[in-house]
């Protein structure tokens, strides 16, 4: 073999190796662009997208106390359904987290106690407030609910 064979055989397996390293590179790229434009696709493919809430209720005036605490979550991420629990006579201040599904109705209701004023809030990941309330009236509840966002992971902003 002549030394100009052997170097344009190199030079050809290079080229070779080459292209194979920009298609290797160029299918991890889109694979990554595909994954991270369809993730809220394959999620709700699977049926696992849900929301982290914090339901909040608090004393405005009167006692500190909730006659009745009412609220409602889904006790799997994974299935469609909800479940209302209703506490008794509860302290207040009061939180809870809980997990409600894209889609769905998050909802607390906060009963104050005698003429007392409630309020409650709904916190996104236990920071935004997507929902807020406070009663109509003295004795009257406080109530709070906002339908979740049915794309996972995309809250649209609240207008102020």
């Amino acid at each position: 073999m002549t030394p100009q064979n052997r170097s344009s055989r190199f030079s050809r397996g290079d080229l070779i190796l080459s292209l194979l390293g920009v298609l290797v590179v160029a299918l991890v790229v889109g694979g990554v662009l595909w994954a991270r434009h369809n993730t809220s696709w394959i999620k709700k493919q699977m049926g696992g997208s849900a929301w982290s809430l914090t339901y909040e209720g608090t004393s405005v005036s009167g006692e500190p106390r909730a006659t009745a605490l009412r609220y409602r979550y889904n006790p799997d991420q994974f299935k469609s359904e909800h479940r209302d629990q209703q506490l008794g006579s509860t302290r207040l201040p009061w939180s809870k987290q809980v997990v409600i599904n894209t889609g769905a109705e998050a909802r607390v209701e906060v009963s104050p106690a005698g003429e007392g004023i409630a309020s409650c809030r709904i916190l996104l990941d236990g920071v935004r407030v997507v929902a807020e309330g406070k009663s109509p009236g003295p004795g009257k509840p406080a109530v709070c609910d906002v339908i979740t966002s049915s794309t996972p992971e995309k809250w649209p902003r609240s207008k102020p």
